[in-house]
Order: C-alpha cells, then sequence, then structure tokens
C-alpha cells in the first residue's frame, strides 16, 4: 500500500475512507474477472447507468444515461443489476474496517465513512501506522481510498483523489493551497447551486474561496457559507458517531429458497422465537423490530416496526409483525431471513412501581419514553431550557433549547 505525504506541519484529526461506486466495486470483488473492462451498474428500474467503470466512461457512458444509449456508445459494455444486499455488505464492511480503529465513527453515505483519530497517538504513534491500520481493515478488493485531514471536507477531497488502496494526507496550512485546483463538484451543494457557480465561471475551488464569503452567503444562504469555508480549508463540521443501540439479531438461511408465503411466515415466527429466548431479553421489553428478506439474486426487502408501547409478549409482537410480511411484495425467491429486536428496555416489568415510587423514577420513565421517541422518529423529539446567560440584558440571551439526551 502507498503513503503520499504532502505536508510534515500537523497530525491530522479525521480520516475519510471511500469507495466511489460502492455498488459497482462490490461487484467487481465479487467478479475480479471483469475488472478493466467497460462495466455498468443498472439503477433499480433497471433502465439506466447508475454507476460506470473507468473503462465505460473513457468509451462514452455516462451516469445517468440511458442504457440502450450506454451500449450504444460502448457495444462491448457488461451490465450488471444492483444488489442491494451485496452493496450493503460491502458499506458494512467498510464501517467496520473504521471502527476496527477509531470508536468515532460517522457513516455519512455508503461507501463513505469518517473517523475521529484523536486520542489515538499512543496506538498508532505514526501517520503511516495508522493509515496502514485502516486500509488494512478494510477488504483489499474494494478498492478503498484514504484520505487525512485536519478537516472533513478536505479529508474527503484527499480521499478521493487518492489511488485505490492508497492513501494521501494533506496538512492544515497547505490545505486551502492544496485544494485550490479541485473541483468545485467535490462541494456538498445542491443542483441549483452548482448551476449558480457555473454562471459565474466558479470552476475550482480556488475560484470560489478567492470571493469574499458575504457575498457568497448572499446568493447561496448558509449552504453557501459553509461551502467556502470548505473550498478555504477551514470546514468545522465534525464527527458524528453513529449510535449502536444495543440489539438482538437472529438469521436464517434458506436452502432451497422460499418461495412459499406460509414457509416464510413460519420462519420469522421461528427466528422471532428464538430472538425473544435470548438470555439477554429475557424479561425485556421490545420498542423495535426490523425484518429482512433476501432473495436469491440479492433484492433486499425491509420492514421495520416500531411499536406505540413496548412489550415482550410473543403473542402481541407477531400481532404487530405478521401484517406487514402477508402483504410483502418479495422479488424473488427468499434465501436468507433476518429479524432484529431493537430499542430494548432495562425495565423487567410494568409500570406497578409507578404510583410506589416518585422522582428518580420517575425520572427514569421520562428517560425510556424519549429513547423510544428518538428511536421512532430518527430524531430527539423533547427539548429542555438550559440557561445560558440568566443575569444578561438581553433576554435572548439567558436561556435556550437544547435536545433533551436521556
Amino acid at each position: 500500500m502507498a503513503g503520499v505525504i504532502t505536508v510534515a506541519a500537523q497530525r491530522p484529526l479525521l480520516a475519510c475512507l471511500l469507495v466511489p461506486a460502492l455498488a459497482l466495486a462490490a461487484e467487481l470483488a465479487a467478479r475480479p474477472r471483469l475488472r478493466g473492462r467497460p462495466v455498468a451498474v443498472t439503477d433499480e428500474s433497471g433502465l439506466r447507468v447508475a454507476e460506470a467503470s473507468e473503462a465505460a466512461i473513457g468509451r462514452g457512458v455516462r451516469v445517468g444515461q440511458v442504457l440502450a444509449e450506454a451500449i450504444g456508445w460502448c457495444p462491448p459494455l457488461v451490465v450488471l443489476e444492483s444488489r442491494p444486499a451485496r452493496t450493503r455488505r460491502a458499506a458494512d464492511q467498510l464501517v467496520e474496517a473504521a471502527a476496527a480503529v477509531s470508536p468515532l465513527v460517522e457513516e455519512a453515505a455508503p461507501g463513505e465513512v469518517y473517523a475521529d483519530l484523536r486520542g489515538l497517538e499512543g496506538l498508532y504513534p505514526h501517520e503511516d501506522a495508522i493509515a496502514q491500520a485502516l486500509l488494512d481493515a478494510a477488504p483489499e478488493a474494494l478498492g478503498v481510498r484514504l484520505g487525512l485531514a485536519g478537516s472533513r471536507f478536505t479529508a474527503r477531497a484527499a480521499a478521493s483523489v487518492a489511488s485505490p488502496g492508497a492513501w494521501l494526507r494533506v496538512g492544515d496550512a497547505e490545505a486551502r493551497e492544496w485544494l485550490a485546483p479541485l473541483p468545485t463538484a467535490l462541494l456538498p451543494l445542491d443542483e441549483a447551486s452548482r448551476e449558480w457557480l457555473g454562471l459565474l465561471g466558479l470552476a475550482t475551488l480556488g475560484d470560489l474561496a478567492a470571493l469574499p464569503r458575504h457575498a457568497v452567503e448572499a446568493q447561496l444562504g448558509a449552504d453557501g457559507g459553509r461551502a467556502w469555508l470548505a473550498a478555504c480549508g477551514e470546514d468545522a463540521t465534525p464527527v458524528t458517531p453513529m449510535v449502536h443501540g444495543e440489539r438482538v439479531v437472529e438469521r436464517a438461511q434458506t436452502e432451497p429458497p422460499l418461495t412459499a408465503l406460509e414457509a416464510v411466515l413460519h420462519t420469522f415466527g421461528q427466528l422471532l422465537g428464538r430472538a425473544l429466548a435470548r438470555p439477554s431479553v429475557h424479561g425485556r421489553l421490545v420498542r423495535a423490530v426490523r425484518l429482512t428478506a433476501v432473495t436469491e439474486d440479492e433484492q433486499v426487502w425491509e420492514r421495520q416496526r416500531v411499536l406505540t408501547e413496548p412489550t415482550g409478549d410473543r403473542d402481541r409482537l407477531w400481532t404487530a409483525l405478521r401484517p406487514s410480511i402477508e402483504a410483502a411484495e418479495f422479488d424473488g425467491p427468499i434465501a436468507e431471513l433476518s429479524l432484529e429486536l431493537g430499542g430494548l428496555t432495562a425495565e423487567r416489568g410494568r409500570q406497578g412501581r409507578l404510583l410506589r415510587e416518585r422522582g428518580g423514577r420517575r425520572r427514569e420513565q421520562l428517560d425510556e419514553m424519549a429513547r423510544h421517541l428518538q428511536l421512532r422518529y430518527g430524531q430527539a423529539a423533547l427539548r429542555n431550557v438550559v440557561a445560558l446567560a440568566p443575569l444578561s440584558r438581553i433576554p435572548e440571551r439567558r436561556y435556550a433549547l437544547a435536545d433533551y439526551e436521556p
């Protein structure tokens, strides 16, 4: 594995593990004989190009192109269907690779993972050691690119420039100069903002950084201000660590693949019974259940059921889950089923103690409900008032609303 060090001024704080075309990379990892050939992966409709290899792009194939047109430009094009299950496994492997080195990991998108490297000096005293550890933990067949920098955007830009299986480090002092010749297409902006940059002839990050920040914000708003900071190498966006709550997963490989609904229902019922029989689940309540079915050609069906009221009763859980399974439309014979219990509560009984214990007990129940709502809606649903400067003469500075974190 090759390493490229551009600056030795300051140890980077963030790493970006990047696989630009993850679905294609996952397919090529499973079919190495196709490497170097013009290959395209279709979108869900099977009518357009979702991802294309460098050989295909060199012969006129473009992402979003109608498949018939792509084949017209490149007759030897190898067309592959997207396999969501295979792509998801590759994305999980990338997250696991980063988590093997740092406890602070964020998956920004499938194939784009960030890791906060602060505090790892004792384990990895040199940059080449930590870079090598990250690359060694990732599957070599995916061609992972690694970028190291002091800011999130610069790390991602470095990863996009690095060769597959290699790493590139950009120091803070030289970040702005290094970013200047790169295209503005790297910026996290919507299509309208990109069009505005194109109309003004702002093709590179250096062109954007040369403008006053207030002028960019006047046209593009807060997103424009963040893009300007990113172009200057001053992106302050932190890594938001993934929260891994306690979960219980049961899986079943089916041979031969299941085609009858009754067989699918029976297998899911068995998985539910096995999950509830786990010692770690005994006597506890379940807030959410995720059902997953993978077809023979690796298409994925998935449903999550968040319960109105947590329960540990098998019959009540099955009553909530069965309609989703019966209404499912699978894309083919089922080769694998999995059931995941999530949002497990620490409570081992019902509400009987509520009238006998107050104070701390009510706070525990509030925390339980806050966690339940956060799981259901994907974000904090409760807020509390936080004192900032109670004696300030300006009322707006005295207190603020903050997300309630149980």
